[in-house]
């Protein structure tokens, strides 16, 4: 208990107190818009999570497109989807209605210029919740009231205990961003 008191009193003395700027996940992949390896780390990333490969390879490929397309990170997308749907399962279905890979409601099927209303869809379920989020962080400019708003956690909410969300997400993105990361290092040093 004591050894633990310390680690913890320690990361906190050793964090820096000014911010540190790291280079964004797509200027680390690659210096021009071949997308396919941060596409390859994400399916890579996400195929401990399932068995599915083409599953993997067509989330990873959905959101590089969204977030490229938005200007959102991948990371951050990638963590709102596996909060979402840790499982990966397209076909789900919540006690609140949302459907599918980021749990988007009905009502925002064909709100936006999405391939496809079908949000039981991969590609068109990601397109429309990476959508809805980006309107939400456009809306508020705050990643945490964007995603308490995605959550549906605004004046009362749907989900007990919502104000963690956002905690949650941001965990999760770390952890993508952490091992894509990893995975880019590890393809360098193997490219030597």
């Amino acid at each position: 208990m004591v050894l633990a008191l310390c680690g913890l009193a320690g990361s906190f003395l050793l964090t820096p107190r000014e911010r540190i700027e790291t280079p964004s996940l797509p200027a680390l992949f690659s210096g021009t818009v071949d997308s396919a390896p941060l596409e390859h780390a994400l399916a890579s990333f996400l195929g401990r999570r399932t068995k599915d490969a083409e599953m993997a390879d067509r989330i990873a490929r959905a959101i590089v497109k969204e977030s490229e397309r938005l200007e959102v990170s991948p990371s951050l997308l990638m963590g709102v989807l596996l909060t979402e749907n840790p499982q990966l399962e397209a076909g789900t279905v919540s006690s609140q209605g949302a459907v599918g890979l980021m749990q988007v409601m009905h009502f925002h099927a064909g709100e936006f210029d999405c391939e496809s209303d079908d949000l039981l869809q991969v590609e068109a379920n990601i397109c429309h919740g990476a959508h809805v989020f980006r309107n939400y962080l456009s809306r508020t400019g705050n990643v945490q009231r964007a995603l308490l708003r995605y959550n549906g956690c605004v004046a009362s909410s749907n989900t007990p205990n919502c104000h963690r969300y956002p905690g949650k997400v941001m965990r999760v993105a770390h952890q993508v961003r952490r091992q894509l990361l990893l995975y880019q290092a590890s393809h360098i040093d193997e490219n030597d």
